[in-house]
């Protein structure tokens, strides 16, 4: 039976845009990411992450020590914040709150060097990306 009074039509009126309003919410940055190992879980808090690593299928995700996650980079950075994990390379990520400093190189390269002392050197079509990310411009 189809409800014709008008209360009971400003009801159904008013779970409708409460719905719609949850359906299109951007899914929130993922904060740890599980890590599967031989007999275990690992949880990985992302704020501990320095850089990421893409080794074909799989990420080496560097944190208080190497994890391999089996997913692209590409997948993972989609699920991560873009304003704190920036693409550098193909192959590389970074924490921007993990980066010391940035040395300009030729081409318009940038060696990139973290607070634990790994240095990674950008690719130059990722250079935009950078500069925006470190307000260089």
């Amino acid at each position: 039976m189809i409800p014709t009074d008008a209360a009971s039509t400003s009801a159904t009126e008013s779970r409708e845009p409460s719905f719609m309003a949850q359906s299109s919410r951007v899914p929130s940055p993922l904060e740890r990411i599980s890590v599967k190992s031989v007999n275990r879980i690992v949880i990985v808090p992302t704020a501990d992450i320095s850089r990421l690593e893409a080794e074909d299928n799989y990420v080496r995700i560097w944190a208080d020590r190497p994890y391999l996650h089996k997913d692209t980079l590409t997948r993972l950075l989609t699920a991560l914040d873009p304003a704190v994990f920036v693409r550098i390379h193909r192959s590389h990520a970074v924490n921007v709150r993990r980066v010391r400093e940035l040395r300009p190189q030729l081409h318009g390269e940038y060696l990139v060097v973290l607070i634990d002392g790994s240095e990674i050197t950008s690719g130059r079509s990722y250079r935009p990306q950078i500069q925006h990310a470190f307000g260089l411009g």
